[in-house]
C-alpha cells in the first residue's frame, strides 16, 4: 500500500529493474495510458543513472492513436522505442525477406568471398545487353525512312542516353566500390536499426557485439579498395577469390579487430579485414536469424515474445492473450492453431486500488503467471462508476480493496518524500491515522519556500473568500465560483511575475473538484504563461491530477452558501488526493463559513487551518483583496446582481444591509 508521496512509481521501476536483472518476463499494467508513461519514464531514467541502454528491454502497448500524438511531443524521443507500434514500424524493413537483415548479410558475404566472378557475370550481362540493343538499332535502321538514316550516320540516334549507358562498362575498382557502398550501406541501416530497437538477451549479447565490429570493418574496407598508392597486389583473383574457412573464435574477433586497425601493410590490413568481416557476417547470419515477415503484427508479435518487461494499460494487456511462446515461429496462420500462449514470471498493477475487480482480472487471467503484486492506495480514488445501482452492488470494488477485507497482509510504504511537513500534517493523521511519517529530504530547512512575499502564501494556508456565489453552467454542468476563479488567477499571476523576475522555476497545479471550475479558471488564465519555460500551470479537476506532484497546489472548492452544502466535496478519497499533490505549498482557496458547516472533513480542515494558525481572509492581502474586489463589481449574472443592489440604502431597514468585507 502507498500512501501519497510514499514512492509507489519508484518502487515498481526498482522492482522492474531488479527482475531484468534476473533475465525474468514481467508485465506491468495500470489504468490509464499517463500511469503506464510515468512508471516506463522512471525506469528509463535508472536505466540511463546506471549507464545502461534499457530501452531494448522493455515494449509499451498504446493507442495508435495516443503514439501519433506523442510524436508531436518534445520528450517523445526518450521513449519512442519502447512503444511496440512504433518499434515494429522501424523494424518492418529488417525482416523483409527480399531486402531485409539476412538478404544484405548474404549480398555482402557474396560480393566480399565472389567479388571477382560477380564482375565477369557483370560484364557478361552488359554485353548481352549491348548485343540486344545493337540487333534492335540494326532493325531501327532499316526501317527507318531516307532522311532518318542520314541522321543517324551524322550521329544523331547515337547521342541517345541509353546506348551511352550500354557503351559505359565499370573498371573492376569501380565496381567493387559501388557494389561495396551500396551493400554495406543497407546493411548498417539495418543494423542501426536493430541495434536500437531489437530486444536483447544473453544469447543475443555476442550478435550485437558483433555488430559493432562489422561496422568498423565496414569503415575499414573502403579506404583500402580506394587507396591507389602500392596496393596492386590486393587486386588479384587470388586474394580476392580465396575462400575463408569458418571456424573462429568470436571471443577473439575484438583483438583481430584491433590488430587490423594497427596494420600498416595494405595487402595484409585487407586480406585480414575481409577474412574477419566474412566470419562476422556468417555468425550474424547464423545466430540472429530473423523470421520472414510481412506486416507489422507479425513483428509485433516476436517483439512481445522477446522483451523482458512489457507495459500497458490493464484493457490492452488482452492482446497479450494471443502472443505464442518465446520459441514458437512467428507466422500468422500458425498462431490461430497454437494453444501454448506467453508466459509471465511476473504481473504488477499500478493504481490497483482504481480499478475495478472485472478490469484487474482481464491481466490476471493471462496463462503462467507465478506471481502478482498490486500496488496502490484504497484511501485514493476509486473506480469510476457512474451508475448508482452499480456502485450499490459494489461494482467499482478493487481486488486491492477485496483482499484487504479478507485480511491479506498488506505492505505500507510509511515514509513519504513530497510535501512540507506542515502539508503532509492533516491528511497523514486524518487518512492514515498518523502511520506516515516524513522522509528527510522535506524536513530540511531548504525544502520550506516562500515563492511570494505576503503573510497568507506560507506552506499551508487556507484563504477564505466568502464574497464568492455559487453558480452552475448552462444546462446545470458543473459548479463554478467566478469570484473564486478570479482570487485563484490573480495568485497564478503574481506568481508567473515572480518567477520571471527572478529566474526561478515554478510549476504550479489548480485543483478543482467541479469541471465547470476547472473550465472557468482555464478560460481566466489563457495560455500566455505557456510561453514561458520557467513556469507551467496545469489546471485540471481532482480526478486528473491523481498521481500528479507540483511544487504549487491552489485548490478552488467553489461552494459558497448558508446552508453548508458542498456535494461530494464530502467524498474523503476526492479530499485525500487533493490535499496530497503539493510539495512546497498548498493554498486552500475557499468559502470558510460554507466548509464549517458542512458537517464533512472539510469542517475539520477549516478548524485545523484555524488551530495552527494557517486561515486568513483575502482581504489580509491587499493585491488579492483587490482582484475580489473587482471580480464582484464585474459579475453579470443575476443573481449578483440583485446581490448588488442588496447592498445599497434603497428601501432596506440598516440591519438588512450587506455586510460583504468587498463591497462599499
Amino acid at each position: 500500500m502507498g500512501p501519497p508521496g510514499t514512492g509507489k512509481t519508484k518502487t515498481i521501476s526498482t522492482i522492474l529493474w531488479a527482475m531484468l536483472m534476473k533475465g525474468l518476463k514481467t508485465l506491468t499494467c495500470a489504468p490509464t495510458n499517463i500511469a503506464v508513461l510515468e512508471v516506463t519514464s522512471r525506469i528509463v531514467r535508472l536505466g540511463n543513472k546506471e549507464k545502461m541502454k534499457i530501452d531494448n528491454f522493455l515494449l509499451e502497448i498504446c493507442p495508435r492513436d495516443l503514439w501519433r500524438s506523442l510524436r508531436l511531443q518534445e520528450n517523445f524521443h526518450d521513449l519512442s522505442s519502447v512503444f511496440l507500434d512504433s518499434r515494429a514500424e522501424w523494424l518492418l524493413p529488417c525482416f523483409m525477406p527480399r531486402t531485409g537483415w539476412r538478404h544484405c548479410l548474404c549480398s555482402l558475404i557474396d560480393l566480399l568471398e565472389n567479388s571477382v566472378s560477380k564482375y565477369r557475370s557483370h560484364i557478361e550481362d552488359i554485353l548481352e545487353k549491348m548485343a540486344r540493343e545493337n540487333e534492335s538499332s540494326k532493325q531501327d535502321i532499316q526501317n527507318m525512312p531516307e532522311e532518318g538514316e542520314k541522321e543517324y550516320h551524322k550521329g544523331g540516334w547515337c547521342d541517345s542516353e541509353a546506348l551511352k549507358e550500354a557503351l559505359r562498362v565499370l573498371p573492376f575498382k569501380g565496381y567493387l566500390k559501388d557494389s561495396f557502398n551500396k551493400l554495406s550501406g543497407d546493411l548498417c541501416d539495418c543494423i542501426e536499426t536493430l541495434y536500437h530497437d531489437h530486444p536483447r538477451n544473453s544469447e543475443t549479447r555476442r550478435s550485437f557485439q558483433c555488430m559493432l565490429e562489422v561496422v568498423e570493418l565496414i569503415k575499414i574496407l573502403p579506404a583500402l579498395i580506394n587507396c591507389d598508392k602500392d596496393n596492386s597486389d590486393i587486386w588479384s583473383d587470388e586474394l580476392l577469390e580465396r575462400k575463408i574457412q569458418d571456424g573462429g573464435d568470436p571471443t577473439l574477433w575484438r583483438e583481430e579487430l584491433t590488430c587490423v586497425q594497427t596494420n600498416t601493410c595494405n595487402k595484409s590490413k585487407f586480406r585480414l579485414a575481409r577474412s574477419l568481416c566474412v566470419q562476422e557476417l556468417r555468425y550474424l547470419v547464423d545466430n540472429l536469424d530473423l523470421p520472414n515477415c510481412y506486416s507489422i503484427k507479425e513483428i509485433q508479435f516476436y517483439l512481445l515474445q522477446r522483451v523482458k518487461c512489457i507495459l500497458c494499460t490493464v484493457s490492452s494487456s488482452f492482446r497479450l492473450y494471443n502472443v505464442p511462446m518465446d520459441n514458437s515461429p512467428s507466422d500468422i496462420c500458425w498462431l490461430v492453431k497454437k494453444s501454448e500462449k506467453l508466459t509471465l514470471d511476473l504481473l504488477i498493477v499500478d493504481e490497483a486500488a482504481q480499478l475495478k475487480e472485472c478490469e484487474t482480472l482481464i491481466p490476471l487471467q493471462l496463462p503462467g503467471i507465478r506471481q502478482a503484486v498490486f500496488i496502490g492506495d484504497e484511501y485514493q480514488l476509486p473506480a469510476l462508476v457512474k451508475s448508482k445501482i452499480s456502485d450499490n452492488a459494489k461494482f467499482g470494488r478493487s481486488v486491492f480493496e477485496r483482499l484487504s477485507m479478507l485480511g491479506y497482509c498488506k505492505h505500507l510504504l510509511n515514509v513519504q518524500y513530497r510535501m512540507h511537513p506542515k502539508i503532509s500534517k492533516f491528511p497523514v493523521v486524518t487518512f492514515y491515522d498518523g502511520k506516515i511519517s516524513d522522509g528527510p529530504n522535506v524536513t530540511t530547512k531548504s525544502y520550506e519556500k516562500r515563492f511570494l512575499a505576503s503573510k497568507i502564501f506560507g506552506s499551508y494556508s487556507f484563504i477564505n473568500v466568502d464574497g464568492g456565489h455559487e453558480t452552475t453552467e448552462k444546462h446545470g454542468h458543473g459548479w463554478k465560483n467566478t469570484i473564486e476563479a478570479a482570487a485563484v488567477s490573480r495568485i497564478v499571476q503574481r506568481l508567473f511575475k515572480e518567477s520571471f523576475s527572478t529566474g526561478i522555476k515554478i510549476s504550479v497545479g489548480v485543483v478543482s473538484p467541479y469541471n465547470g471550475q476547472v473550465r472557468e479558471i482555464s478560460e481566466k488564465l489563457g495560455k500566455s504563461y505557456d510561453r514561458y519555460d520557467g513556469f507551467s500551470v496545469k489546471v485540471k479537476s481532482v480526478d486528473g491530477f491523481q498521481g500528479a506532484e507540483e511544487d504549487i497546489i491552489i485548490i478552488s472548492t467553489v461552494r459558497s452558501n448558508k446552508a453548508g452544502s458542498v456535494g461530494f466535496l464530502t467524498n474523503m478519497q476526492r479530499t485525500n488526493v487533493a490535499l496530497t499533490r503539493a510539495k512546497h505549498c498548498l493554498w486552500i482557496v475557499g468559502n470558510g463559513t460554507t466548509l464549517s458547516n458542512s458537517k464533512s472533513v472539510w469542517q475539520k480542515i477549516v478548524k485545523d487551518a484555524q488551530d495552527r494558525d494557517c486561515y486568513f481572509d483575502a482581504d489580509e492581502d491587499k493585491d488579492l483583496s483587490n482582484a475580489v474586489f473587482k471580480a464582484v463589481i464585474e459579475l453579470d449574472d443575476a443573481d449578483n446582481l440583485v446581490e448588488k443592489m442588496d447592498s445599497l440604502d434603497i428601501g432596506k431597514p440598516r440591519s438588512q444591509k450587506s455586510r460583504s468585507k468587498y463591497r462599499s
